[in-house]
């Protein structure tokens, strides 16, 4: 796999490889398609990513972040050229191709990606959920209501996922479904403010807090750690961005601060172990956190996309 500064046109060293999969603090072996890694004296078990492979998928979320689909998939394809066991790549080239192009034409653009991931791994989430949201921008609700209910299903916690599946029963015009689906939620999960605004859209939908693609937010950092982070506080940041990833592992700003936060405090164990939870994510990640994104590419491969 190559990927190049498109600035200019060479080819990065990937000696250090922005998503090393072993840093030099942990140790790792490989055998049988799997790795066994060793920290803080705790053995780990688990598939064994190229590092590569992440650092392609990294690039590919920043693109889809800004709106550049196209880009976005030819990054998420050298991932998947890497890790073709990974289903959460498919479910974001489905996302990807669903969202460039027209609302109408999404679900069939992205139909073999998400046949693909599902294929690799029927029990993964991912690939129902983004479906569903591809379904939901063409108003095909009865399709959208089905995928979003079967990720919930395999993901019963995630927030955005039922958050869909409200949306999409208010869509159908079920709207007592959808406040019930969300009390129900709510009953044993802390209330987010995203989780208030579609309560109170169920309760009252003739109320101003009509229910939100999860696709409109994504403008808005969802991370308190940034701002700890531009104070020069990576310790602070870090402690507030694990415990949002805690909440949250498909929070993307989370994952991206709490890498940066690692990054600021060389803490090479940290940083690994935050990348072996990489999650696809719900929401494309903001514009503060695609900002953080690039710097951290360029410090740790030299790498910086170029922007329109």
């Amino acid at each position: 796999m190559t990927l190049r500064d498109e600035s200019s046109g060479r080819a990065p060293a990937w000696t250090l490889g922005l998503l090393a999969a072993c840093l030099a603090t942990v140790a790792c072996s490989e055998g049988s398609g799997g790795v066994t890694r060793m920290a803080n004296g705790v053995r780990y078990e688990g598939r064994f990513i190229d590092p590569e492979a992440y650092a392609a998928y990294i690039i590919g979320v920043e693109h889809e972040a800004r709106g550049e689909f196209g880009t976005a998939v030819t990054s998420y394809l050298e991932a998947r050229a890497e890790d073709p066991e990974s289903p959460e790549i498919w479910a974001r080239i489905g996302a990807a191709q669903c969202f460039g192009a027209s609302a109408q034409g999404g679900p069939a653009a992205a139909a073999k990606a998400f046949q693909n991931g599902l294929r690799v791994d029927p029990d993964y989430y991912g690939n129902y959920f983004e479906r569903a949201r591809c379904e939901e921008r063409a108003k095909i609700f009865d399709a959208g209501l089905s995928d979003a209910t079967a990720a919930v299903a395999r993901r019963p916690g995630d927030e955005p996922a039922n958050l869909l599946v409200a949306r999409l029963m208010q869509a159908l015009g079920r709207t007592a479904d959808a406040r019930l689906w969300l009390e129900a939620f709510q009953s044993f999960r802390d209330t987010s403010p995203a989780m208030k605004r579609a309560l109170d859209s169920a309760r009252d939908p003739t109320s101003a807090s009509s229910p939100k693609s999860s696709a409109a937010s994504h403008a808005l950092a969802r991370s308190v750690a940034f701002a700890e982070l531009s104070a020069g506080k990576p310790e602070i940041a870090r402690q507030h961005a694990e415990i949002e990833l805690g909440a949250d592992p498909t929070n993307s700003d989370a994952w991206i601060a709490t890498l940066v936060a690692c990054d600021a405090l060389r803490d090479d164990v940290c940083f690994d172990s935050t990348l072996e939870s990489l999650k696809s994510p719900n929401i494309a990640p903001s514009d503060t956190a695609v900002a953080f994104l690039s710097e951290l590419l360029a410090r740790r491969t030299g790498v910086r996309i170029s922007r329109q």
